[in-house]
C-alpha cells in the first residue's frame, strides 16, 4: 500500500516492486529494481526515506526516521530488521532482526550481522562486519562481499517474476 501523507507521496521508480503486502508512506523515494516485501513498511512521516537501486527490504523490516534515512544501492536488508534514521552505504548486507539507531551510519561493503544492535552515532568503517550488542566492528573477509552482491541480484530477480505476474502495488493509482 502506498499512501500519500502531508502532500507527500512515495516516489517509486516503475522497475521497483512494491508488494501489496507493504506500506510505504509520506516522503519516500525509492529507486530502479530496489523491491518491498510483505509486511516492510517505510514510514516517512517525520523525515525522508531515500532507497537507491538495487535494494531490497525483506518481510517484516521497518524504516523510520526524525530526520533522514538513506539506503544505497546494491543493499540487503533482511527480514525484521529495523532502520531508524541511519544512513547506509552501497553494497550492504543488514541481517535479519538487525537494528540501526537514530544517527548511525554503515559504510560500503559492509556486513550488519543477524541480531546485531548499531547504537546511535556509531560510524562503521567500509569494509567492515557487525555482530553482536552492542556491535563490534570486525574486519570483512573478501568473499564475504561477494555474497553481498548475489542477494541484491538475486532479490531483483525474484521481485521481477512477482511483479510479472501481478503481484505488486498498482502505481497507477498512486495520485
Amino acid at each position: 500500500m502506498i499512501r500519500e501523507l502531508d502532500g507527500k507521496a512515495p516516489v517509486v521508480h516503475p522497475t521497483a516492486f512494491i508488494s501489496e503486502a507493504s506500506y510505504l508512506v509520506g516522503d519516500v523515494v525509492v529507486g530502479a529494481n530496489s523491491s518491498f516485501w510483505p509486511g516492510s513498511v517505510a514510514r516517512a512521516d517525520y523525515g525522508a526515506i531515500r532507497v537507491g537501486t538495487n535494494t531490497n527490504i525483506q518481510d517484516n523490516c521497518v524504516l523510520h526516521t526524525d530526520d533522514l534515512l538513506e539506503i544505497g544501492n546494491n543493499v540487503v536488508v533482511a527480514h525484521g530488521a529495523v532502520i531508524h534514521g541511519a544512513k547506509v552505504g552501497n553494497n550492504v548486507l543488514i541481517g535479519v532482526n538487525a537494528v540501526l539507531l537514530e544517527g548511525s551510519e554503515v559504510g560500503n561493503n559492509c556486513v550488519i550481522g543477524a541480531g546485531a544492535v548499531v547504537l546511535q552515532h556509531t560510524k562503521i568503517p567500509d569494509k567492515s562486519v557487525v555482530v553482536g550488542v552492542p556491535g563490534k566492528i570486525k574486519p570483512m573477509k573478501p568473499e564475504t562481499y561477494e555474497s553481498i552482491s548475489y542477494w541484491a541480484s538475486n532479490y531483483s530477480l525474484n521481485a521481477k517474476k512477482f511483479k510479472k505476474q501481478g503481484l505488486g502495488t498498482n502505481y497507477r493509482d498512486i495520485a
